[in-house]
């Protein structure tokens, strides 16, 4: 096989990705026609897209099975984020390498992906170009009646994160240092930073419960405004009750994390306690949303303010 043949290596490394949950997705025609077909069962589609660039979202030297692996999971993040139901990828990859190696690492974090969310691959494009990027589509189900919005935020909600923030920049900043030999933490947050955990299980069980939610990619503060910016509303959260590591400033603007932050009312809270608990999912409660515009940082009863709230592509 050539390794200038496109096709070839899309027929021998990506067409069949995932394919043996292509039933339980409704998946009628996949990869290797102009387009995919699909059909639902009385459920609403939700789809959205992420890029990961070289250099800017990961390592350039990153291996290409864990660029693959990273940027399915950066992009699937949006779906539980809107209570949905992952069901199916489109990977459009603009590689640096024409080697059939690369291709076939790539293809192998790709599997790995779909393995562990069980969902398939249907398609994209693969195209050579200077610095490699990835584009992922992704595709969702969910009961119109049960999309969790941005804009459902009310006043007097309780703020949620779903985990500890602040880990994915540590990863970043230790694979940056090339050190050769790691502690159990360091590693921790590495994987962190490499293989964000995609929340598919609390997404689902969100639904009905949740007044708001959103992903933390570019930073607690930026996400969490977002909510507030959409509902019109302002919010208070207090620093001691944010699980995080190192410094608090980068893993309030930072992002990377990928858990989810969402709104509560207090009459649904201790249902969501009783789902957390029976699903084992860990939840933290960092405030409350209010009248006004804007967020309110406190540690202990002291007012602090942080400049940069987010991470920003164009500043």
């Amino acid at each position: 096989m050539k390794e200038s043949d496109e096709f070839l290596v899309l027929q021998k490394y990506f067409k069949d990705l995932g394919s043996q949950f292509n039933d339980s997705s409704g998946i009628i025609i996949g990869p290797g026609d102009d387009a995919a077909l699909f059909f639902t069962n009385n459920s609403d589609l939700i789809f959205s897209t992420d890029v990961s660039n070289s250099d800017i979202h990961f390592p350039k030297t990153l291996s290409p099975d864990l660029i693959a692996y990273r940027a399915c999971c950066v992009a699937a993040s949006d779906i539980p984020a809107c209570g949905g139901t992952l069901k199916w990828l489109s990977i459009s990859l603009v590689t640096p390498s024409k080697e059939l190696g690369w291709l076939k690492d790539f293809a192998r974090g790709l599997k790995l992906f779909t393995k562990t969310y069980q969902v398939p691959v249907i398609g994209g494009d693969l195209v050579k170009g200077k610095e490699c990027s990835v584009s992922v589509g992704v595709c969702g189900e969910v009961d119109r009646k049960e999309f969790i919005s941005r804009n459902g935020a009310k006043v007097g909600d309780s703020i949620y994160v779903s985990g500890v923030l602040g880990i994915a920049k540590l990863g970043l900043k230790t694979i940056q240092s090339k050190k050769k030999t790691l502690s159990t933490e360091e590693k921790k947050y590495i994987k962190k930073f490499l293989q964000p955990k995609v929340h598919t299980n609390l997404g689902k069980n969100l639904r009905n419960v949740a007044s708001s939610c959103i992903d933390i990619s570019d930073g607690l503060l930026g996400d969490l405004g977002h909510i507030c910016k959409e509902s019109n509303l302002g919010a208070v959260i207090n620093i001691d009750s944010i699980p995080h590591k190192g410094p608090f400033k980068e893993a309030l603007t930072w992002g990377d994390d990928y858990e989810l932050c969402f709104t509560v009312p207090k009459s649904k809270e201790l249902r969501l306690s009783q789902i957390c608990k029976k699903q084992k999912i860990k939840k933290f409660k960092i405030g409350e949303i209010t009248l006004g515009k804007g967020i309110r940082i406190f540690k202990g009863k002291k007012e602090i303010f942080i400049k940069g709230k987010s991470y920003n592509h164009l500043s």
